[in-house]
């Protein structure tokens, strides 16, 4: 375990760490060092985004035909296997590209946030420049890791980005940004929103995000104040990437009544007539025809 701890750190959060560091040297800002390094890193990992929300919307546009393949083949899932991966073939979709994706950015977010604990936790100025390269500065004095962007609206509201934040804005806005980035993530069409979330109303389904939204600011009012910026920080640039791959989503669509509101164009029908109606229709025609016929007699 321990090997494997050492290995992990060396290869994820001391390089993350050191790049933290001398970005705050430039800048002498830590938030703004927070907000750098967590746009670099989105910006590296950017195509492996990306693949990843192409593949999830091809995934729910080929969804109806998943579910028509999985209901045909429901006794044989031998044949319910070959049929799902011919129809990948042919749109070109390798679902194995998301874990693979996936594999590569947890362990680079990972060392981004412990390299985050280890200097919002350091105990000491020996922890942080015995971690420091030999080959870059090292510090005299703590870093100063205080957020003073909030005192232009209130001079008290400075937070140390080290302890949990008193004023409750950042794990707030960081809860606001999760629920745009969450209804941004969903499909606007109802068809569609239906088979993902499985037949919930909308109304339910838009109560549903208010959880991980909930749970979100009470993580983010817990931890440190520096974890909190740089999740608010990642999510604004995912709600970015996602308007750039699929829109707005159904972020302006509001949930009518628990139900979705949608028009369904019915085939024209005639009007019901009722049969003395009809009678009493057939007997002018049969007249009229009658009397055209005269009048075609006579002309000859």
């Amino acid at each position: 375990m321990h090997f494997f701890l050492t290995f992990f750190n060396t290869i994820f959060t001391y390089p993350i760490f050191n790049g933290l560091m001398v970005l705050y040297f430039l800048l002498h800002d830590f938030g703004l060092a927070i907000v750098l390094l967590t746009c670099v890193i989105s910006l590296l990992l950017l195509p492996f985004t990306l693949r990843q929300l192409r593949l999830a919307k091809a995934m729910r546009q080929l969804q109806p035909q998943v579910t028509a393949i999985r209901q045909q083949y429901a006794t044989d899932q031998s044949a319910q296997t070959q049929a799902l991966r011919a129809l990948y073939r042919e749109h070109g979709i390798r679902p194995a590209s998301s874990f693979l994706s996936m594999l590569i950015q947890v362990p680079i977010y990972s060392g981004l946030y412990v390299a985050l604990n280890t200097v919002l936790y350091a105990s000491s100025l020996n922890t942080i420049n015995h971690i420091m390269y030999p080959f870059l500065m090292h510090f005299a004095t703590q870093p100063n890791i205080n957020l003073m962007w909030f005192t232009v609206l209130n001079p008290s509201w400075h937070i140390s980005l080290g302890r949990p934040d008193p004023t409750y804005l950042l794990p707030l806005l960081t809860g606001l940004v999760t629920f745009v980035q969450m209804r941004m993530a969903q499909p606007i069409s109802v068809v569609e929103t239906k088979e993902t979330l499985t037949h919930i109303s909308q109304s339910m389904q838009f109560l549903l995000l208010l959880i991980p939204v909930g749970i979100t600011i009470v993580l983010a009012g817990r931890f440190a104040a520096g974890l909190a910026l740089y999740r608010f920080v990642s999510l604004v640039l995912s709600m970015m990437q996602q308007y750039f791959t699929a829109g707005w989503g159904s972020l302006w669509v509001s949930p009518v009544g628990g139900h979705a509101s949608i028009t369904i164009s019915q085939p024209h029908q005639q009007p019901v007539q009722s049969p003395l109606f009809s009678k009493t229709n057939r007997r002018r025609a049969r007249r009229s025809s009658h009397h055209r016929k005269k009048h075609a007699k006579k002309g000859r």
